[in-house]
């Protein structure tokens, strides 16, 4: 199986230091719009047999539009972004002065947020969630190219998980940047890392 991770546009939140996770759901702002349509532009669907894409609408919508509206795109709950339980819909820059432990120095918000954020998900168990769905399609999946439409913790989560690193050491992902993994046969824990955060794919599901 060949896969592209894709994280959504910019979002409205991501322009206004509002933390978006699992169940906030804001829509794509009018500049993300115009830079998922910009990259549309090099996306061959002929060489993307199934899009999958979290619920969330920024997700949702940055699948349709990368794809022109040619593609089925089918949503998973799993493939949902980081819930971070209170903390969802505040503002980072006011909780970096409360709780400076629980962010890096690139000021991201890191494994220690748990401490401080009531019934916030842990990346453990996002990694968990996804890699059940992982597992799940990859029987029907393992001659083809899938493109997974979701969000910025979650492939961060997925990444530290297969490569065996801590979170904090997985940079943060670019709006609308493309991770190509590919996979043995029947074996979705140890896929090989062709590019990640790339501003376009480099293998898989481009125009060349």
């Amino acid at each position: 199986m060949d896969l592209l991770l894709v994280r959504h546009g910019v979002s409205e939140h991501n322009t206004s230091d509002v933390i978006s996770g699992g169940t906030s759901n804001p829509n794509l702002s009018q500049a993300g719009v115009k830079q998922v349509e910009e990259v549309s532009k090099i996306i061959d669907n002929n060489k993307i047999d199934q899009v999958y894409a979290s619920p969330l609408i920024r997700a949702k919508r940055t699948a349709q539009i990368l794809t022109d509206f040619q593609k089925d795109i089918i949503t998973d709950d799993r493939l949902k972004e980081m819930d971070f339980g209170s903390w969802e819909g505040q503002h980072a820059e006011e909780l970096k002065v409360k709780y400076p432990d629980a962010f890096d120095d690139l000021g991201t918000i890191n494994s220690k947020y748990t401490k401080y954020a009531k019934n916030g998900e842990t990346f453990e168990q996002v990694a968990d969630r996804v890699e059940e769905f992982l597992a799940e399609i990859q029987p029907y999946s393992n001659d083809k190219t899938i493109m997974v439409v979701c969000h910025g913790f979650v492939i961060r989560s997925l990444i530290a998980r297969w490569f065996k690193l801590k979170i904090e050491d997985v940079m943060t992902v670019r709006n609308v940047s493309f991770t190509e993994l590919h996979f043995e046969k029947d074996d979705i824990e140890r896929p090989r890392l062709m590019t990640f955060n790339r501003t376009e794919p480099l293998y898989y599901g481009t125009k060349r």
